[in-house]
């Protein structure tokens, strides 16, 4: 009995043992994680910058906990995180009002949440840091750019749904830099996927008179993001590339220009409308797919700087999208 006694004493301490040893795994892991800012030389006149906002976030919502003040907390993730990216786009010479003006770069509601997003992240960022290098180093090759910056956020949970269909990860780009929004659980090859597709936006944003003025030069720079991503990482079909019967693309092509219709439709669905989600995105692919099979000894370079009239010849649908 006694010897049943001890051991029955001994269980728990054991467990706390195994506990206490798991908890400083953990907290060493975030130790030896770097998360600043890296910047990658690619070339001898060309170089990459990895920007984490882990510990920007931490901080924020650090200082948010201690308070139930909304108006203080959005004061805390302005002091912490946006006026930390202005800071970047200062030195790195680079506009972030658009970035930073992004309806995902917000406070959040869900501050614990969040932190211990950030905390699977961060032992995470060795993993995100590689792949995404991996896959830039590849696109720089086939379309070389001299400078970008790559901001990595952790998604606020009100939007990670967001991110869920997307296989955990959502992306937008800008001049010069483009931001990644990661569920903890995102799935690595749609991150490389990703990496090659918001690189081929960077460089269409680089050219004289960028302009996305219309529903359909939104299409054709998706179609065009993709056909390049399709040619850098290969064998990856992301959450976007769903399948459209020909009925349904040529209702989707009727509504380009029905102005009544909106950038959002296209992206997000409109059941009223019968326009499925990630519209743009697949019409996109269906036009280049049908111009690079028309001209399949065109490089990269050549059908990259395509006016979307020359992209759009020949195509089923062309007469429908330039009326």
């Amino acid at each position: 009995m006694k010897r049943f006694t001890l051991l029955l004493l001994c269980i728990p301490l054991i467990l706390l043992s195994a506990y206490i040893g798991d908890k400083e795994n953990v907290e060493a892991i975030k130790e030896n994680v770097n998360v600043q800012p890296k910047t990658i030389k690619i070339s001898d006149d060309s170089e990459l910058k990895i920007v984490p906002l882990y510990t920007q976030y931490q901080k924020y919502l650090e200082a948010s906990l201690e308070t139930n003040d909304s108006e203080q907390k959005k004061k805390f993730f302005r002091e912490f995180v946006l006026d930390y990216i202005g800071k970047i786009g200062e030195e790195e010479k680079f506009g972030t009002a658009d970035l930073k003006g992004n309806f995902l770069m917000k406070s959040t509601s869900y501050e614990q949440q969040l932190l211990n997003r950030i905390d699977v992240l961060m032992s995470k960022h060795g993993e995100i840091e590689e792949m995404i290098i991996k896959t830039y180093i590849a696109s720089h090759q086939a379309l070389p750019k001299k400078k970008s910056t790559i901001f990595l956020v952790p998604i606020n949970s009100e939007f990670a749904f967001i991110g869920e269909s997307l296989g955990g990860i959502s992306g937008n780009a800008y001049k010069d830099t483009f931001v990644f929004y990661l569920n903890e659980d995102f799935d690595k090859d749609i991150l490389a996927y990703a990496t090659a597709h918001e690189y081929h936006h960077l460089i269409l944003r680089d050219t004289p008179n960028f302009m996305v003025s219309s529903v359909l030069n939104s299409v054709i720079l998706e179609g065009k993001a993709d056909a390049f991503a399709d040619r850098i990482v290969k064998g990856v079909s992301p959450p976007w590339h769903e399948p459209m019967d020909e009925k349904t693309k040529e209702h989707v092509a009727n509504l380009v220009n029905d102005y009544e219709t909106t950038f959002n439709d296209f992206v997000i669905g409109n059941e009223q409308k019968n326009l499925p989600r990630w519209s743009n995105y697949i019409l996109g692919k269906d036009i280049l797919n049908h111009y690079l099979e028309s001209n399949p000894k065109l490089s990269i370079q050549d059908w990259t700087f395509k006016e979307d009239h020359e992209i759009l010849e020949g195509y089923k649908y062309q007469e429908i999208l330039q009326q």
